[in-house]
């Protein structure tokens, strides 16, 4: 169904309501998920079908409600999936991240982290929450400021040529960075460089 965000447009709602339509010809009572029709509203269309002059207007104005009502049941169920389906992806996605072999750090433009992935926990030898909020520099050996701020400036749409930057303990890490779509953030990926002493 060609939809955005969920809600259908002019062709959708037409077939929308001749599976509306067909429902109700075949007796299937509407779910009411969504709410149900007022008193006032029930009395009214009571009070015009039990008077011969307005009961086909009466009939017709019930059965165009039903109608109404059966769409706003299966727009609803379309709804309810298209959020399972979004969810389900959302988890999907999540867990690559999280478990992906290489550090992730979502870094505001900033340069602080927004978030880290299991992996950058422990390349940095700390709880990947605990690095949130601190700054990439202070994660980094003390004379890497001017790398980390050219990474950031020069991250792009397509991702950086990767660097190369110092742990406070020496060990290199070869890193590139990529910022996201909106522009309010920047992923950067953190992996430790083979020793050159073990020719790896």
């Amino acid at each position: 169904m060609a939809e955005t965000y969920g809600y259908p447009n002019a062709k959708s709602q037409d077939r929308l309501r001749r599976v509306a339509r067909e429902l109700i010809d075949h007796g299937v009572p509407p779910v009411s998920r969504i709410g149900s029709l007022s008193v006032d509203a029930l009395q009214l269309l009571y009070q015009r079908a039990s008077n011969p002059d307005s009961a086909a207007d009466a009939l017709k104005l019930l059965h165009e409600l039903q109608t109404y009502q059966v769409e706003l049941d299966l727009l609803y169920e379309q709804l309810q999936a298209n959020e399972m389906e979004t969810l389900e992806e959302l988890t999907h996605y999540k867990s690559i991240y999280d478990l992906a072999p290489a550090a992730y750090l979502i870094v505001a433009n900033d340069g602080h982290v927004i978030e880290a992935n299991e992996s950058a926990g422990i390349l940095f030898d700390q709880p990947a929450m605990e690095l949130e909020g601190k700054a990439l520099s202070a994660l980094l050996a003390p004379d890497q400021d001017a790398a980390v701020k050219a990474l950031l400036g020069h991250s792009g749409e397509s991702p950086s040529r990767g660097c190369s930057m110092m742990m406070p303990d020496q060990r290199r890490l070869s890193v590139s960075a990529r910022k996201s779509r909106a522009g309010d953030s920047i992923l950067v990926v953190l992996m430790e460089a083979p020793s050159a002493a073990t020719g790896s």
